[in-house]
This record gives C-alpha cells, structure tokens and sequence, in this order.
C-alpha cells in the first residue's frame, strides 16, 4: 500500500485521519469528503489521479451507508438523470485532468485551493431562496459543471449542493439526493478514471477499500450528526472548514 501511493508509514496515518474527517463531513452534509480530503492527499504527494480514485472510492462507500440510513427520502429518478447528464462533463474534465496531471505538485497543490475557495465562496455569496420547482436548464448547468470539476479535479459536490439548496426540499431529501448521486455516479467515473490514465489509478481504489473501517467510523459519527441539526447550521460548519482547506492549499 505505501508503495503504491509512494508515501510513508506516517502519511499513511495522516491519511487516514484525513479520511475519517472528509467521510464525517459528507455524512453529516451530504457533500464534502472531495474538497476536504483532495488538498491534504495532493501535499502528502500523491498523484492526483490517484487520489481522485481514492477519493471516489471512499465517497462510493460512504454514500451507500447514507443511502442506507436515508432510503425514505431519495429521489430516485431524478439522482439516476443527474447522474447520465454529468457524465458528459466528466468526459470533458477528465481530459483536462491529462494536462494537470503533468503539472508539479506545487502548482497541483495551488489550483486546487482556488478551485476550492472560489467554489466554496460561490456556495455562500449566491443563496437562492428555494423554490418548489425550478427550470430543467438550471439542473443541466449544475448536473454537466459538476461532472466537468469531477474529472478536473474530483470535486464534484458544489454545483450540486448550490442546485439542491435552491429546491425547497427537507434537508433529509437534499442528503438523500447527494448520496445517491454520489453512490452511482463515482464508479462510473472510477471506471472513466481507469480507461484515461490506465491501471495506474487502481492502487487509489486499493487504498480506498482498504480504508473501509477508517470510513465506518466517520459515517458513524457524522451520520448522527446530520439527522440532528438543521440543514443551515451544518452547511455553515461545512463550508467554514473547506475554505479553511482551501486558503491553507494556497498559502502553503
């Protein structure tokens, strides 16, 4: 495992716990484990491409435990159609993602802080009053966007939750929603991930399984979490750590 990320005993460790934190964080809000687990994988060293499948792999696990607990209130149909509409984008991001990859991880390091602030910035500066029913185009911009900073940088969660936080929904149907979008649109891009950058992106799936207790434990604590406190009240926690992340990946 250390040689195939190329880090470690310690890193390893250090992954972990940052592993823990990114699945107790989208357990609790529904999105998150991307934006807080990419930046510290990429300073650890670890190509990117491998942490993206890394990353994708625990969000794969970790949403099908929050499927689980919130079965009742998932969109079905309509997480499987976001789903098909942000492939399109990913196809796109992953093609970008060829160039970044041969980037120095500094200058790895320094886009994805921005990506992240701006993006974490967009999600608190625009709060749309929620509406009962909103135009198809909005959902086709966020659902292609989302699939496009997947591939670029595996962050798929801001268009998403600026979309679901616009539809007057129960902050258990917005949860709902995500994880089930999560739980079926990450293996396709596993599987996109695999077919642009070969087998080298496997030891990330490896990993990513073998962290299977380190992610039992952040679901446990942050799925709790989530069913207690109000929607507002998380996404402030939330959204306060990841730019938090953010600034760090560009000041360090």
């Amino acid at each position: 495992m250390l040689e195939a990320l190329n880090i470690s005993a310690a890193e390893l460790a250090l992954a972990g716990v940052t592993i823990c934190l990114a699945v107790a964080v989208q357990s609790a809000a529904g999105f998150g484990s991307a934006l807080v687990a990419i930046p510290p994988l990429v300073w650890l060293g670890i190509p990117l491409p491998k942490v993206i499948a890394l990353v994708a792999t625990v969000s794969v696990i970790q949403s099908c435990m929050g499927v689980r607990d919130l079965r009742a209130s998932v969109p079905w149909r309509l997480s499987l159609t976001a789903v098909g509409v942000m492939v399109v984008g990913l196809i796109a991001g992953l093609m970008v993602l060829r160039v970044l990859a041969g980037l120095k991880t500094e200058h790895i390091r320094l886009a994805t802080g921005v990506i992240l602030c701006v993006l974490v910035g967009l999600q608190c500066l625009w709060r749309p009053r929620p509406r009962a029913s909103l135009h198809w185009l909005w959902g086709a911009v966020a659902f292609l966007s989302s699939g496009f900073l997947g591939g670029v940088c595996g962050m798929t969660g801001p268009p998403l939750v600026i979309w679901s936080m616009a539809n007057d929904w129960s902050a258990a149907k917005t949860r709902g929603f995500l994880f089930a979008f999560f739980a079926m649109a990450n293996p396709v891009g596993i599987l996109l991930l695999c077919l642009t950058f070969g087998p080298q992106v496997l030891p990330g799936v490896v990993v990513g399984i073998a962290f299977s207790p380190v992610i039992y434990l952040g679901a446990a604590i942050g799925l709790p979490v989530g069913n207690r406190f109000e929607k507002e009240r998380l996404r402030q926690f939330a959204y306060g750590l990841l730019f938090a992340v953010g600034l760090s990946a560009i000041v360090l």
